[in-house]
């Protein structure tokens, strides 16, 4: 199995993200084609967080649609806007310059304008970079500032953005106590609030802070406890992932039987969650237990089906790390043959997931070039039309005091004039 320490954290990482977006929003999607420019600036922040965790890509007409409008009205609120909207899709790029960059641009913007509100959520994402970057302390500081606009935005919502994520740092920091203690804010606050999922969630990441500390039963306690609000939720994927915490923490305690049966438990409600990349993970999950109690057979069985699902699903991620595993156990059997066969696929897929990357990541460039561009030229006709402004007021002025010049020098000359007539006279 992959490190099963180590698993159960990223299991984490996705999920436990907050979110405020109602499950359906297709009436706001509607809505927003037609909205005035103001509006839809309400709505993409009301379903922007959607869009962040389940259909990245999704957000991208939003985005580009709110920088277009806030450049042809001059809105720099909704430049900034779209520009923290694009964070989020840079970073799953590993675009993490681009994605301070527009962070930053938003960051500035929202000081300005001192939106403590935007000033929690831009800080929380500068953490998220950090954090995948693996600058521990640095995302730490970000969660922190991001914790501080929190309380002064006078909203619980926003600070246990920051807490839950502050959590998992003091977690990887073996500081278990100020750990527990935010979790169990977290908790308190999703019970409150009845928000199932994200509370199935939580409880997985306190028994994960106990697994971590070698006290499995309590972490058993917390695992089993995260299954069962899943359940409550309804949601086929928190309980696929509580029956996973589960078997790994059997694992770990040596009950090799109540791992498989665990294993077997969350391949069944992916199965039943219909998401192939879940149901590929699953099954991958299952050759990874069999594999470590030396059950190759079973193993080979079930990475074959995780990489027929990988195949079916173009998840070439799921298709390459089944073909690793399976190239392991064929090299310990001898199977040459076989082996040979699976190198050849895999360096296809290396290829394939190669060129896919670099397209992505062209595409993720090309798109915060295009923004960069668009704002720079929208900041340089702003100032175009001040400095045209302002050379139209000074002419203005310099054609007045010309007039006034004229007029005391003709005034002049008439007193001079007279002035000699009366003296000769």
């Amino acid at each position: 199995m992959k490190q099963f320490k180590y698993l159960l954290l990223i299991i984490f990482l996705g999920i436990l993200s907050f979110s405020f977006a109602q499950k359906n929003i297709d009436q706001e999607l509607k809505e927003y084609e037609t909205a005035s420019l103001n509006r839809k600036m309400e709505l993409f922040f009301y379903f922007f967080q959607k869009f962040e965790l389940e259909e990245k890509d999704s957000v991208l007409y939003y985005v580009n649609d709110l920088l277009r409008e806030g450049i042809e009205n001059k809105n720099q609120a909704a430049i900034a806007l779209a520009n923290y909207g694009s964070g989020p899709y840079l970073l799953s790029n590993s675009l993490f310059d681009e994605a301070s960059d527009k962070l930053e641009k938003a960051k500035n913007y929202y000081h300005k304008v001192e939106n403590d509100t935007m000033l929690a959520i831009v800080y929380n994402n500068m953490g998220v970079s950090a954090f995948l970057q693996g600058d521990v302390s640095q995302a730490e500081f970000y969660y922190n500032k991001s914790a501080d606009f929190a309380l002064a935005s006078g909203e619980d919502r926003f600070i246990m953005l920051s807490i839950i994520n502050l959590s998992r740092i003091y977690v990887i920091q073996d500081n278990f106590e100020k750990a527990e203690k935010a979790i169990d804010e977290y908790i308190d606050f999703m019970l409150k609030d009845a928000a199932m999922k994200r509370l199935a969630a939580a409880y997985g990441l306190k028994g994960q802070l106990y697994l971590d500390q070698g006290k499995n039963e309590k972490a058993i306690e917390y695992f089993t406890q995260s299954m069962e609000t899943g359940l409550t939720a309804g949601n086929m994927t928190s309980v696929a992932n509580g029956y996973t915490n589960l078997a790994i923490a059997e694992y770990l305690s040596n009950d090799f039987q109540k791992s498989e049966q665990y294993f077997q438990l969350a391949l069944a409600y992916r199965i039943k969650g219909k998401d192939k990349y879940y149901i590929a993970e699953g099954y991958y999950n299952l050759g990874d237990f069999y594999y470590r109690t030396s059950n190759l057979d079973s193993a080979i069985l079930n990475y074959k089906n995780s990489l027929k699902i990988a195949e079916e699903s173009n998840n070439l991620n799921g298709k390459e790390d089944a073909l690793e595993q399976l190239n392991l156990i064929y090299d310990t059997l001898n199977q040459y043959g076989n082996q040979i066969a699976t190198l050849k696929e895999m360096l296809v897929i290396q290829k394939e997931l190669s060129n896919r990357q670099s397209y992505k990541a062209i595409s993720a460039l090309k798109l915060s070039y295009e923004h960069s561009k668009k704002v720079a030229i929208n900041t340089g006709g702003i100032r175009e039309d001040q400095l045209f402004s302002q050379v139209e007021e000074y002419q203005s002025i310099f054609d007045n005091w010309m007039w006034i010049v004229f007029i005391c020098i003709l005034a002049f000359s008439v007193f001079i004039y007279f002035f000699k007539r009366s003296s000769k006279t």
